[in-house]
């Protein structure tokens, strides 16, 4: 990890809109009283995409973002960039459960962490624990779900020290996996929440209890253990070791898509 200077960010927070204020006032409020170095900024990836290409090249460890409404913003950067992502959903048309889920509901291999709606404060708190050391990650769940497999799955593709199921101790990055009517610990640790859903269950009735269980802690999409292990794993990467993988990894991903577009191409011409 590159050492930062006094006055080097650590932690850039990125909003769509200057509507959206009222939270990351919070968020830079937040990072002020714990001492993180952040610096802040309104950029679009509807309207300013090229600006934000140029701001996410520059120096920085981790991303706090959020947008309303589709909430594209903290997708489009974690499609570009392999640094921890933090998402805030803003209220808005559907008390900010659109955003939520646009946030939450990445693709497999392009996670972002997403805190509840409007919680600008509780993101700030988890970028700063995310600066912390850790060593190995810890799961916890149902072991035979096949959410669960997946994060194994990544966890040792990339060569990551885990336990499962093990004694719940402070400053443990962990990833845990959960009901639909379960709620997050109402505990200051790193905790990444995976709600799963079985093939039977109400997938709307999922969303709602989200929007309401999601208060406290970090939350990835339905289902999507590997992209709860492989933010782990970008949080471990701010200490080194993990960024060449990571970048393989994302690499391999492109590779897949330009064969599948390879095969589909040239389907409409005439022979």
């Amino acid at each position: 990890m590159r050492p930062f200077g006094e006055h080097m960010a650590k932690v850039l927070v990125v909003f769509g809109s200057k509507s959206d204020e009222s939270v990351f006032n919070v968020i830079t409020e937040q990072l002020g009283k714990l001492a993180v170095p952040f610096e802040a900024r309104v950029c679009s990836a509807h309207r300013t995409p090229d600006d934000l290409l140029e701001l996410l090249k520059q120096d920085f460890e981790i991303v706090i973002t959020g947008a309303g409404l589709a909430a594209h913003l903290p997708g489009v950067i974690a499609s570009k960039i392999i640094r921890p992502i933090i998402g805030v959903p803003v209220d808005s048309n559907f008390e900010g459960l659109d955003s939520l889920l646009s946030i939450m509901q990445m693709p497999p291999g392009i996670p972002v962490m997403a805190v509840g709606v409007g919680n600008g404060k509780e993101a700030a708190s988890y970028a700063a624990l995310m600066l912390k050391e850790y060593k190995a990650v810890y799961l916890k769940g149902d072991e035979a779900s096949k959410p669960f497999k997946k994060a194994i799955e990544i966890l040792k593709e990339f060569g990551v020290p885990y336990e499962v199921n093990a004694e719940f101790e402070a400053n443990q990055l962990t990833i845990k996996f959960v009901g639909l009517d379960e709620p997050a610990e109402d505990r200051d640790d790193l905790i990444l929440y995976v709600p799963v859903v079985g093939p039977e269950e109400d997938k709307a009735l999922a969303a709602l209890n989200i929007l309401k269980n999601s208060r406290k802690g970090l939350w990835l999409g339905l289902n999507r253990g590997e992209n709860a292990a492989l933010a782990a794993v970008k949080i471990l990467n701010l200490n080194g070791g993990y960024g060449e993988k990571l970048r393989n990894f994302r690499k391999t991903q492109a590779d897949k898509v330009r064969k599948d577009d390879k095969e589909v191409r040239g389907r409409g011409k005439k022979k």
